[in-house]
């Protein structure tokens, strides 16, 4: 989810119970975890701290506690700096909202595909629900025309907000109930698209990844199958699986084929090479040396 939907959720959830004071603070804890938007840089030169990616190390309860704290540093320090006023008063509180607003954002991102690493730098592992799909266009636009409502003085801060909590609410609880639903109805694995009647359905066995796509009222469309291995064996795969480059490849991937031509061995996402996934949009394919 976007940085600016994740701010407006937070200010939702505090001025709800009356902790308007923390409202600032909540908003930088629940926007500072997307800080990692500058870090791709750092993984895509150096393979093996792929985690320094968006949606990587950052998002994690570790991240979380570190960057709260980092902040809550800064804005004490700038408030004694009397850069900025107000900070101070709050104490701990303000440390307490801050960490409260980036373990909300852990929790909405944990809801969506693809997931988020969420015990790293312990396990690189991402844990998702799969009810939204990432990133979720529908509430994007609905923060942005708040913003641009409020810009234009079409209506005060608090109406807007109040409309948009209930956009949020009324998203969530439809693609919470379409997910049990399709979680009843479907086999496999699946992943929600932008379409909310929509999901990706993967079929897996030893050999094979079987795609296709559901649509609620129209059923599935052709079955698309994905070989494992052409050439080469899951001790191939195994093998080169500790390899930077293959951990950050398979950090991005769905799912993982492999194809040897000689010592070479091709890993492919044919999920996201094909256009049936679009994000992660890196590192869709490597070759490595066996």
């Amino acid at each position: 989810m976007d940085a600016l939907s994740h701010a407006l959720i937070a200010v939702i959830l505090f001025s709800a119970p009356g902790l308007k004071p923390l409202i600032p603070f909540a908003i930088l804890g629940a926007v500072i975890m997307d800080a990692d938007i500058l870090f791709s840089w750092i993984s895509d030169r150096i393979p093996s701290l792929y985690l320094f990616m968006h949606g990587g190390i950052t998002h994690s309860i570790a991240g979380a506690v570190v960057l709260s704290l980092l902040a809550y540093l800064t804005v004490i320090s700038l408030s004694a700096a009397e850069v900025i006023s107000g900070a101070g008063a709050v104490g701990l509180y303000g440390f307490a909202a801050i960490l409260a607003g980036a373990l909300l954002h852990i929790v909405i991102d944990v809801s969506a595909v693809p997931g988020i690493p969420v015990l790293a730098p312990f396990s690189d592992r991402k844990y998702s629900l799969g009810i939204l799909p990432g990133p979720s266009l529908l509430l994007f636009v609905a923060a942005f025309v708040l913003i641009m409502e409020v810009a234009l003085s079409m209506a005060t801060f608090s109406s807007a907000i109040e409309l948009y909590g209930i956009v949020v609410v009324v998203y969530i609880t439809v693609r919470a109930g379409m997910f049990l639903a399709v979680g009843i109805q479907l086999p496999g694995r699946k992943i929600p698209s932008v379409n909310p009647l929509r999901w990706l359905v993967i079929l897996e066995d030893a050999t094979s990844y079987r795609t296709r796509t559901y649509t609620l009222f129209k059923g599935y469309s052709e079955e698309t199958v994905f070989e494992k291995f052409k050439n080469t064996n899951a001790s191939d795969v195994f093998a080169v699986s500790q390899f930077p480059e293959v951990r950050r490849f398979l950090f991005f991937s769905y799912v993982v084929t492999a194809e040897r031509n000689g010592q070479v061995l091709v890993l492919a996402d044919p999920l996201r090479e094909k256009g049936l996934l679009y994000y992660p949009s890196k590192y869709k394919r490597i070759e490595v040396k066996i």
